[in-house]
């Protein structure tokens, strides 16, 4: 038999199976299904190179885990079949024998993914096709993707799947395979990008593409819908490395591979041929039977068992076929191993996750097991190994007697098919509980590697062993019961891929309910504030109903159970309907508990509480501006005073609230009627105005009502609307309970409230989705030169505020004010607070058991020879001190004084510099929550349990700091200064923010840590992202307003000096308050220029009127001592300046500019920075130039705007080592 014939053969075989064709009706069906189901908003086609790039990559990844079927049969069918001794002893050599199973396994793959492609076409160009999205018909960009993305992975991974099965003979090693290369190439290659920032290295073990996807981050819409993937740069590098690997795999195999039988005994030989030569005699007499010493000629005795087959008996034989179970899958090389190794990894490798923007955590329980407990939706986690393990293990068990050939014997046992389920099932709990523990191991690794040695067991005990290895037991006995009705070893693989494909992907076809998603669950979390326990009951419940379904799936598979040569579909039935009789009971208890859990729980989440997904949501946003957007523009009254009276019940988790509206007309025209939106189904009760009204809508399902007066309500008159709301969640939603109200760390938003008026923030903003729902095109933002917004205050009028909040006796409530007074009525405690200066509308309610740190504020002249050089003066007059509070949970008190500090060197200088803060007193407090982050309020900021769980390393970057100092700020920008609703409105609060607290930071810890800081914010720079944004004064998303603005005005700092910025935002604080018309970027812009020297003027246009980048290089960099004694530097640089425009085309701009030039001596012993040699501006023109310089000392590096004040996306060039 031929190489040919072979081939021929395993294709045909393989085609022949249903498997096979399963496969390629998945891969179809998953083309065209994926192309109708997204949408692009970037402008990007359907058809683009870039978008098929991407859906490529993902497809490979999907056929990554389903794909091992075809090569595990290829390698091992005749060892699975026990043909091996007939084929082996056949004339073919051994050449023919690997290379024909390989390439035919091999060209099965690739014909599988040719079906991913397929249902791309049919997609994008058959019936119903979104032709409107389309861009012109490109063959190469499938072609390109096809044979340097997808050709080059099925190769790689049939090649080691291949190798994994042929040399241990069994199937399973295939999809181990699989396993192994997600971990390596996939989790692994994003440490080591992401974690060790090795790009390079990470980049080559990037088998899928998923770089090429990461770098397409930073395409503009035009490149993504031109760019070709190209076998080029480190890419080429990669595919090659990859087909090295496949080809010493296949090359690995043809040379260890035998065509003979391999006896169990072999390992035991190798073993002894390892010893030394007297250990060996020893060994092998050992193993001699021994000689006998007397010979008894007595007869023998048989026992006489009594064969009672009772249920005692039944359940001994469950319990050790859990046994044999757990030590057939424990045995095998990866049962234990993979994921042992993998928490191991997980627990040694804490310290490059366990931190935030470099900043190192406390490895505190409810920190760690954000790591280890994923929801089985979760697919961005390298714990997706265990139910991939679980779906191959389960098959393995199930099919184990008929591998091995003895399930003749075994099905004739006398032991019901359902102790045979039973046990074998409880032999992969017993694996699954296992890894768990390992689970466990891993958190606890990695608190010890974190220097943390506060274990809480109770804690790992609950999440791990209470709920995660419950989701972990669902989905193997659905993954059981599956191959056990399928009795289709390689079909159930693939069916039990795609359900849990459907699990992770549920909610993005659609499918949102948790009733009809296996094992799902409104989610839960854990924090020391709250505990458990506010998602306990939703949680439970879903939990049993999803058991009762594993019940009764149980029960359907022991009904199913083969035995023996029951194969045949029509004889499965006929003895399921004989097995029904003696388990209808179970059957029909499980059918009732199904029944009863489902009931109670769409109960709760359909008729208590209303069922809304995502497309509801969208459409009622849409419903809402249809209906009500013709009042946007309507004249209201402002809402100028708010008294609340609040009893917050948190043992119950509800609160009532009572409160009272003073609404001022502040229009120069008479206001007929009042406009009230409140968040959708929000009952208001007891409503009524001090003068006459009549209802005109009263839309409680929208949130939407209109009073009409009956007497107008004149310029500068007033009225008062009290009403009543209850929070009192009942039951619980399809997305659990609403945490706002909770035993511990209740944290009630302005959210809650009713407000005066259209509420702007429901309006359906996305463009595509206005078009989906029959609404006239809108950009997201009024526009920057729009006038009319500009006169728009109704965001930033400011309110007086009182209230009282009651709670429970051991706990304080906070509101904004200062506290007048507090008492106690049996068990419930109050306080009541006021402001003495209007606040926006904005605020939040607190309640919780905290401990309090107080401390008092004082306002003083800098110290000599610190003052600020852009003041006169010292404090303004009439300045205050400040009261600082800082609630905070009493294990949390490690940062407590660094925020401390920080807020009071924030009061300081910005007092100094902007003005003077408003109010008396200043607060900051803890809630529940993983965040890291902080929220401003008018003198309030909050912040959740993750911010205080960072631990700073003494000399590294203290972000607290800087987070306390920047929300510190806005203060000032946000409250004080509070800026049109119109593009750019983000650069004068973030901005402004971010670039005030890194002075507060330069200013107390020095202009190294400012470094430092400055160092990590620039990372986000080095993230692949497109250059296609507006200009500065049109900021629009995060990287704008944190990033590119402030460090705009960083750069314009360094050219025409600190005092001359901060001049102009005083200025901006001085010349526009709250009252419209609001500034916008224009004003700050013209402030700018006021401050700029005519010789910079262009500076300031390029950093905020224009989208412009810098290209600049050292080409090279030599030096030579003169002889006097000093040096002779040149340098080779590069300069490119370009504007990019919001579709990403690109425009050179001539160079003319004042760019930096620095010099850089050896750094010294115990110094953090190289000493500064030279530093000075030069006038730098387009393209390569040679600048000639003289240091004193010797230098070691320098280069082109060393410090990086220009926007350079590519800032690793810009400085070398000199020769």
């Amino acid at each position: 038999m031929k190489f040919r014939e072979i081939f021929r053969y395993e294709l045909t075989y393989q085609l022949s199976r249903l498997s096979t064709w399963l496969l390629l009706g998945v891969f179809l069906i998953f083309g065209f299904w994926i192309l109708r189901m997204v949408t692009l908003t970037d402008g990007t086609y359907l058809n683009a190179p870039g978008t098929i790039t991407f859906f490529t990559v993902f497809g490979s990844a999907i056929w990554l885990v389903t794909g091992g079927v075809v090569a595990g049969e290829a390698a091992t069918r005749d060892v699975q079949t026990r043909m091996h001794p007939l084929t082996y002893t056949t004339p073919v050599s051994k050449r023919s024998y690997l290379g024909g199973r390989f390439l035919a396994a091999l060209a099965l793959n690739v014909l599988i993914l040719l079906m991913l492609y397929a249902g791309f076409l049919l997609s994008l160009y058959g019936p119903g096709a979104k032709t409107q999205f389309l861009g012109p018909f490109r063959l190469d960009s499938y072609l390109s993707n096809f044979g340097f993305v997808a050709l080059p992975t099925v190769i790689a991974v049939t090649a080691i799947q291949f190798t994994c099965a042929a040399l241990s003979r069994r199937a399973i090693a295939s999809y181990i395979a699989s396993m192994l290369i997600i971990i390596f190439s996939q989790f692994g290659g994003t440490t080591v990008t992401y974690k060790l920032e090795w790009k390079a290295i990470g980049s080559l073990m990037d088998l899928l593409g998923t770089s090429i996807v990461a770098a397409m981050e930073g395409w503009t819409p035009i490149d993504k819908n031109t760019r070709l993937v190209l076998l080029e740069g480190t890419w080429l590098w990669n595919r090659l490395l990859w087909f090295g690997i496949a080809a010493g795999a296949l090359m690995f195999t043809y040379f260890r591979f035998r065509l003979a039988h391999v006896l169990e005994q072999v390992s035991w030989f190798r073993f002894f041929r390892r010893l030394p030569e007297p250990l060996r005699h020893t060994a092998a007499a050992a193993l001699q039977p021994s000689p006998a010493v007397w010979h008894d000629t007595s007869p023998i005795r048989v026992p006489n068992i009594a064969r009672k087959f009772v249920f005692h008996t039944h359940v001994r034989q469950a319990f050790a076929l859990a046994a044999a179970s757990f030590r057939t899958i424990a045995g095998s090389r990866a049962g234990l191993t993979l994921v042992a190794l993998l928490a191991i990894g997980t627990g040694l490798f804490a310290t490059e996750y366990m931190e935030f923007y470099g900043v190192p955590l406390f490895a505190r329980a409810q920190e760690v097991l954000n790591v280890l407990t994923p929801s089985l939706s979760s697919f961005k986690t390298q714990w997706i190994i265990i139910p991939l393990l679980t779906i191959f293990y389960a098959g393995e068990l199930v099919w184990r007697e008929r591998e091995t050939g003895v399930h003749s014997l075994t099905d004739t046992s006398p032991v019901p098919e359902a102790f045979m389920f039973l046990g074998k099932f409880m032999g992969l709990a017993l694996i699954i509980t296992t890894w768990v523990a390992f689970l466990m191991m891993a958190g606890i690794i990695n608190q010890l590697v974190m220097g943390y040695h506060h274990f809480e067991i109770g804690v790992y005990i609950k999440a791990l062993f209470g709920i995660q290895l419950t989701n972990y037991l669902l989905f193997a006995l659905l993954v059981f019961a599956l191959h056990v009705v399928v009795n289709q070893k390689y079909i159930g693989h693939i069916l039990a891929i795609g359900i849990y494909g459907f699990i992770m992907f549920a909610s993005m076809i659609g499918v949102e309910h948790k009733l009809l998603v296996y094992a799902s669950d409104p989610g839960w979390s854990y924090s020391d504030m709250r505990g458990f326990k506010p998602f306990v009951k939703p949680w439970a419940w879903f939990k049993f109903y999803w058991a009762s379904w594993a019940f009764l799936l149980a029960m359907v598979a022991i009904l199913f159970w083969v035995r023996s040569k029951e194969g045949g579909l029509k004889t499965r039935f006929q003895l399921a309907r004989y097995r029904l009789r003696r388990h209808k009971v179970a059957l029909l208890t499980a059918v009732v508990l199904v029944v009863i859990a489902g009931g109670f729980i769409f109960y709760n989440t359909n008729v208590l509480n209303r069922y809304v997904n995502t497309g509801d949501r969208v459409e009622m946003r849409a419903e809402y501006q249809r209906l009500y957007g013709q009042y946007e523009n309507t004249v209201q009254p402002a809402l100028a005073r708010t008294n609340l009276l609040v009893e917050l019940y948190t043992t119950e988790g509800r609160a009532d609230i009572q409160a009272t509206y003073l609404l001022v007309n502040r229009s120069k025209v008479a206001i007929d009627s009042i406009h009230i939106s409140t968040i959708p189904q929000l009952q208001l009760t007891g409503l009524q105005f001090d003068r006459g009204v009549t209802p005109a809508i009263i839309d409680e399902e929208l949130g939407y009502r209109i009073y009409a007066l009956k007497e107008g309500l004149q310029s500068g008159d007033s009225l008062q609307l009290r009403f009543a709301f209850h929070i009192n969640p009942r039951g619980f939603s399809n997305d659990g309970v609403d945490a706002s109200i909770v035993a511990n760390g209740s944290h009630l938003t302005s959210d809650w409230m009713p407000i005066i008026g259209f509420h702007e923030d429901r309006r359906l903003r996305g463009a595509v989705e206005r078009l989906k729902h029959g609404l006239p095109p809108r950009p997201e933002r009024p526009y920057l030169y729009d006038v009319s917004a500009r006169n728009d205050a109704r965001h930033a009028e400011p309110m007086d505020f009182e209230a009282v909040v009651g709670t429970s006796r051991d706990q304080i409530a906070v509101a904004p004010g200062a506290l007048r007074r507090k008492w106690i009525e049996g068990d419930r405690q109050y306080f009541h607070y006021a402001t003495n200066v209007p606040i926006s509308h904005d605020y939040a309610l607190f309640s919780a058991r905290y401990a309090l740190r107080e401390a008092r504020w004082v306002p003083h002249s800098p110290p000599v020879g610190q003052a600020h050089t852009d003041l006169a003066t010292g404090p303004a007059e009439g300045v205050k001190p400040v009261t600082i509070q800082i609630f905070y949970h009493p294990e949390h008190n490690a940062n407590i004084e660094r925020m401390l500090k920080s807020a009071q060197a924030s009061l300081q200088y910005y007092t100094q510099v902007f003005g003077p803060y408003p109010y008396s007193h200043f607060r900051v407090l803890e809630r529940p929550g993983h965040g890291r982050g902080m929220h401003a309020e008018a003198m309030t900021i909050d912040y959740q349990e993750g911010y205080s769980l960072m631990n700073p390393d003494p000399e590294g970057l203290d972000l607290p700091y800087h987070i306390m100092a920047h929300e510190v700020a806005h203060q000032w920008w946000g409250f004080q200064l509070a800026p049109a609703a119109v593009e750019g409105s983000g650069l004068l609060v973030e901005s402004f923010a971010t670039y005030s607290a890194m002075q507060v930071v330069e200013e107390n810890l020095g202009y190294e840590h400012l470094l430092r800081y400055l160092a990590q914010m620039r990372q986000e720079y080095e993230v692949p992202r497109s250059r296609a944004m507006p200009p500065l004064l049109r900021a629009n998303n995060r990287f704008m307003n944190y990033r590119k603005g402030p460090f705009a005005l960083f750069a314009l700092r360094h050219y025409i000096g600190k005092d001359r910025v901060n001049s102009a935002l005083r200025r901006m604080l001085q010349n526009y308050t709250t009252e419209p018309p609001l500034p916008t970027t224009l004003d700050l812009y013209k402030e700018l220029q006021a401050v700029t020297p005519d010789s910079l003027y262009y500076l300031v246009h390029d950093l905020f009127a224009a989208n412009t980048y810098w290209e600049l290089k050292t080409e090279q960099a030599s030096a030579k001592q003169t002889k006097a004694g000093s040096w002779q530097l040149r340098l080779e640089v590069d300069a490119r300046k370009l504007t990019v425009d919001s579709m990403g085309v690109a425009t050179d701009i001539p160079m003319h500019d004042w760019i930096e030039i620095g010099v850089y001596g050896a750094r010294a012993a115990g110094e953090s920075q190289a000493k500064v040699l030279y530093l000075q501006k030069h006038r730098i023109h387009s393209g390569r130039q040679t600048i000639l310089l003289q240091v004193a000392e010797q230098p070691s590096r320098a280069g082109i705007d060393p410090r990086h004040l220009l926007i350079d996306l590519k800032m690793d060039d810009n400085s070398i080592k000199i020769k």
